[in-house]
C-alpha cells in the first residue's frame, strides 16, 4: 500500500453486501489530516512542504500504521481491505477500492481460489486446474481451448427471449450437457461432463435401469448435427450414502467407457473449491442456469427437443423450508421465485447447475428433486455438488491406480 498524502479522490467502502456503507475521505486536506501526520518520520518533518520526490521515496502505508488512526483492528480491516493507494510517481497514482487483502471482501478480487495468511492481514490468489494466473496476481485465464468453465461459440445472450417460464437456449451454450441413455437406448436423465473420462448425475437417475450411455454435444435431440458423440458407460457409481426415501446425497459419477473428445459443443464444466462455492457461490441469491430437455411444466405430456434453460436464484435453505413439506438436508441447495412458474422438470434430473463467476461457468448444483414442478408456491432443490468433491476426486483417483 502506497502513501496517501496525495491522494484526493473520494473512498468508498462496500459492505459486505455490497451496499455503500460510507466514505472514508472526502477531500485532499482531510486525507492528509487524518493519515499524514501518523506517519510521519519525525515532527519537524511536518513542517516541511509537500514533496512528491520525498513523498515516492519515504511515505509508505502499512496495516500498522493504518491501526494507529482507526485503533481497533475491525475498524482498521474496514478500510485497509476497501482502500488501496497507488504508486505516487506514476502517472495514475490512485487506485480506490480494487484490492482487497483478505478473502472476505469480494473474494480477495480474486477470480477463482482466495487464501488468506495467517494472521488474516494477507492473501494469495490462485486458479483452478486449466487457468493460468495473470502478472496481476488476481485475474485467471484459461491456458488452452480445452479448459474447463469456456463457452467457446460466437459471444452473444446467453438467453433467448421467450414466452415460456423454460426457454429455448442456443447450441454451444451449455457444452458441459450431457443426455444419459438407459439400456434400451432412451433419454433417461441429465448429466454434466466434468473432465474428458467423468460425468456427473442424480444417484436416483441409476435406480430403474442397469446399463447406461451418455450423449455429448447435442442439442436438438431428434436431429443429427454432427457435434453428438455418444460414448457408453463402463462403470456407474452411486454416492455409498445416497438415501432414496430422503434423496440425501443424490449424486453419481459414470465412467466413459472411451475418453471424451473435446469441442466447440464439448467442453466440462468447472468444479469450485468448496471454500469459494461457500464464500461466493452458494449466496442467497446468486443467479444459476439450468439446463436440461425435460417437460415445461407438470401437466406437459411430452419432454423438449430442444435443450432448455432456466434461469433462478439461490435461496436460503431456511427460507425454502418454510415452502417445502420434506425436509432439507445440509447437502441441498434451493432454487426459484416464489409466485412465478419457473423450475426444473421430469427428467431435468442431474443435470447442471451452473453460474458464472469472473468470466468462468461453475457447476453448483445437480437437478435433484421436487415437490411437483412450476408450481407457484413451491422451489426446486438441488444436489450441493461442493459437498462431495473429496468423493469424487477420490473416486476419479482410485480408477487411475486401477
Amino acid at each position: 500500500m502506497r502513501s496517501l498524502f496525495f491522494c484526493a479522490l473520494t473512498l468508498v467502502v462496500f459492505c459486505s453486501d455490497g451496499a455503500l456503507c460510507k466514505s472514508v475521505f472526502s477531500s485532499s486536506p482531510n486525507a492528509h489530516m487524518l493519515l499524514r501526520s501518523r506517519r510521519a518520520n519525525t515532527f519537524m518533518e511536518e513542517l516541511k512542504p509537500a514533496s512528491l520526490e520525498r513523498e515516492c521515496r519515504e511515505e509508505l502505508c502499512d496495516f500498522e500504521e493504518a491501526r494507529e488512526i482507526f485503533i481497533t483492528r475491525e475498524a482498521t480491516l474496514e478500510f485497509w481491505t476497501a482502500y488501496k493507494d497507488g504508486n505516487q510517481c506514476t502517472t495514475n497514482p490512485c487506485v480506490h477500492g480494487k484490492t482487497a487483502t483478505n478473502c472476505s471482501l469480494n473474494n480477495g478480487d480474486c477470480d477463482h481460489d482466495c487464501h488468506e495468511s495467517k494472521d488474516g492481514l494477507a492473501r494469495t490468489c490462485s486458479c483452478i486446474k486449466g487457468y493460468q494466473l495473470q502478472d496481476n496476481s488476481r485475474k485467471c485465464t484459461p491456458k488452452n481451448d480445452a479448459s474447463c468453465g469456456q463457452i467457446r461459440i460466437q459471444k452473444s445472450a446467453y438467453l433467448q427471449p421467450c414466452g415460456f417460464a423454460y426457454r429455448v437456449g442456443k447450441r454451444g451454450k451449455s457444452p458441459w450437457q450431457a443426455l444419459i441413455l438407459n439400456n434400451l437406448g432412451r433419454f433417461h436423465c441429465g448429466g454434466v461432463l466434468i473432465d474428458e473420462n467423468w460425468v456427473l448425475t442424480a444417484a436416483h437417475c441409476l435406480e430403474t435401469s442397469s446399463k447406461f450411455s451418455v450423449r455429448l454435444g447435442d442439442y436438438q435431440r431428434f436431429r443429427f448435427e454432427g457435434s453428438e458423440i455418444t460414448l457408453p458407460v463402463k462403470q456407474h457409481i452411486s454416492h455409498p450414502q445416497y438415501n432414496p426415501i430422503t434423496v440425501d446425497n443424490d449424486i453419481a459419477l459414470l465412467r466413459l467407457e472411451v475418453p471424451a473428445k473435446f469441442s466447440t459443443y464439448i467442453l466440462p464444466a468447472c468444479l469450485p473449491s468448496l471454500e469459494l462455492a461457500e464464500r461466493m457461490l452458494h449466496r442467497n441469491g446468486t443467479v444459476t442456469v439450468i439446463t436440461g430437455w425435460g417437460k415445461d411444466n407438470q401437466s406437459a405430456t411430452s419432454y423438449n427437443s430442444m435443450l432448455n434453460y432456466v434461469e433462478l436464484p439461490i435461496v436460503d435453505n431456511k427460507e425454502c423450508s418454510r415452502h417445502m413439506m420434506n425436509n432439507l438436508s445440509d447437502n441441498m441447495l434451493c432454487a426459484g421465485v416464489l409466485g412465478q412458474v419457473k423450475d426444473a422438470c421430469e427428467v431435468d434430473s442431474g443435470g447442471p447447475m451452473m453460474t458464472l463467476f469472473h468470466h468462468t461457468w461453475f457447476l453448483v448444483g445437480l437437478v435433484s428433486w421436487g415437490e411437483g414442478c412450476g408450481q407457484r408456491d413451491k422451489l426446486g432443490i438441488y444436489t450441493k455438488v461442493a459437498s462431495y468433491l473429496d468423493w469424487i476426486d477420490s473416486v476419479r483417483q482410485g480408477w487411475d491406480k486401477v
